[in-house]
């Protein structure tokens, strides 16, 4: 009994981490920048100018650890939503101190791993393996 009273205040307190956490919310990708043969390259504005659609994809990080794509109110055709959306269905989030960790595996032995900092509307990931740099917009 002991131990299941210890479990529950554990995934209480973890869900309360992750409720209070400031990547928790709607978010747009406004850049992502990378370095490529020494020149930094915005991979968002390359792929904006292809698909404009892409300025409405919402990034949504939700409390209680999933990190989905909404594509339905970008415009983006079928094809490409149906992509994005099967991309993102099982991804999960969390966070350690400053870094934000996403994998699709439930033990997060495998993922990208980046750090990040909030602030006001404007959040930033920095990747620690070469991802180069993402800036979302709260929604």
């Amino acid at each position: 009994m002991l131990r299941l009273c210890l479990s529950f205040a554990l995934m209480l307190t973890m869900g309360q981490a992750l409720a209070q956490s400031p990547v928790v919310g709607e978010w747009k990708r406004i850049s992502a920048t990378i370095d490529h043969q020494g020149q930094k390259v915005d991979m968002h504005a390359a792929l904006l100018q292809q698909r404009p659609c892409v300025a409405k994809v919402v990034y949504r990080i939700t409390a209680d650890g999933n990190y989905r794509v909404d594509t339905s109110q970008s415009g983006c055709d079928d094809k490409y939503r149906s992509i994005q959306e099967k991309l993102y269905s099982k991804m999960r989030w969390k966070v350690q101190g400053q870094r934000i960790t996403l994998s699709t595996l439930s033990d997060f032995s495998v993922g990208q791993t980046y750090t990040f900092s909030v602030s006001g509307n404007r959040m930033t990931w920095t990747g620690t393996e070469g991802q180069g740099v993402t800036v979302f917009q709260r929604q």
